[in-house]
């Protein structure tokens, strides 16, 4: 018998290659030879993309707008691997998830700098000193004032 999958030659009391790790049944519509065939309801060797969910723990945690640069560049990443190769690769939801968190961080940090700016060049009110010889009357004549009370 021969893996499907793999074409690597394997013992007929083998339920699964021992190769690539594709399980062997045989096809109960085959003829009574049997045709070893793939199962595709577990597809082997599926995982979540680290990148994915570097995306999203990225975009949760805004750092001062990194972790949304973080975030956009590792969701953008993921998002390639995943549609490279949808079947080994998981995680889209969460490449989404993670640019969309990104883009709002990039936006509150553009709102928070323009803030900061318009705060920063907004005109203060000066504020109006005495003059010296009024500083020191009214050092000279408080002690004064308050005998007389």
């Amino acid at each position: 018998m021969t893996c499907p999958f793999c074409t690597q030659a394997v013992g007929d009391d083998f339920q699964f290659c021992p190769t690539c790790g594709t399980p062997l049944t045989v096809n109960p519509a085959a003829p009574a030879g049997g045709i070893p065939v793939r199962v595709p309801d577990a597809p082997v060797g599926s995982r979540t993309s680290g990148k994915a969910i570097g995306s999203l723990v990225c975009g949760l945690s805004w750092f001062c707008g990194l972790g949304s640069i973080a975030a956009l560049f590792l969701g953008y990443l993921a998002l390639k691997e995943s549609r490279r190769d949808p079947a080994r690769t998981l995680g889209k939801g969460m490449a989404i998830a993670g640019i969309v968190l990104g883009w709002i961080g990039v936006a509150g940090l553009a709102f928070v700098i323009t803030v900061g700016i318009q705060v920063w060049n907004e005109p203060r009110p000066q504020q109006r000193r005495p003059h010296l010889r009024q500083t020191h009357i009214t050092v000279a004549v408080a002690p004064r004032v308050s005998r007389l009370r």
